[in-house]
């Protein structure tokens, strides 16, 4: 299930984030996960808000990312590390973690106010047809605004379960009656874009 934690965070809030838990996982992705995306940065993290989620200094934080670029340097000690793996699992686990995450994201103000277009790779199909039609295929649907809404108000209540009853019902609805989702090895959301799609 962590691995769909971290496709459906990636997808719904647009952070490459790395929200495993692992104390031994990607830096700048658990960064990226607790402190959110900033312009205002050559790394791209919101180093300040990292810094205070963390209880560090600004400055400590900067010294951990150019160690990663590097690979000389100061890194996080065992118990930064720790910490930081845990907020940035909390920050895709936890109701709160979701809300916070959406809350700054980009990406839920352009889908929300025009919709979306979701693609779902992995093994689906009709269930009651029997494990025959379940294939691995890639099934793609528009969402209008409301829609869009539903399935991050379904991500951020309920996160991967939540998101995945609210897909399996859309389908079943939108897409073909009794469609179900094995396994799910890729979600792609594309936003409206002078006419296209991004």
């Amino acid at each position: 299930m962590s691995d769909l934690r971290g496709k459906l965070f990636t997808a719904l809030t647009g952070r490459d984030a790395d929200v495993s838990g692992q104390t031994g996982g990607d830096l700048r992705g658990m960064l990226m996960a607790v402190g959110g995306a900033s312009r205002r940065t050559k790394s791209g993290i919101d180093l300040t808000k990292a810094a205070k989620s963390l209880g560090v200094s600004r400055r400590t934080v900067e010294r951990w990312v150019k160690t990663e670029q590097t690979g000389t340097g100061q890194r996080p000690s065992a118990q930064h590390a720790k910490s930081l793996a845990t907020k940035a699992r909390q920050a895709a686990t936890t109701k709160a973690g979701r809300r916070a995450a959406l809350a700054g994201s980009s990406m839920r103000q352009a889908i929300a106010s025009r919709g979306a277009r979701l693609s779902i790779t992995g093994l689906q199909g009709p269930h009651a047809a029997g494990r025959d039609y379940m294939r691995n295929r890639t099934t793609q649907l528009e969402l209008d605004p409301a829609d869009a809404e539903a399935m991050m108000d379904a991500w951020e209540n309920g996160g991967e379960k939540g998101f995945m009853t609210w897909a399996t019902g859309h389908w079943g609805n939108e897409y073909l009656d009794d469609w179900k989702f094995d396994a799910v090895d890729g979600i792609d959301i594309e936003r409206p874009y002078g006419g296209g799609w991004r």
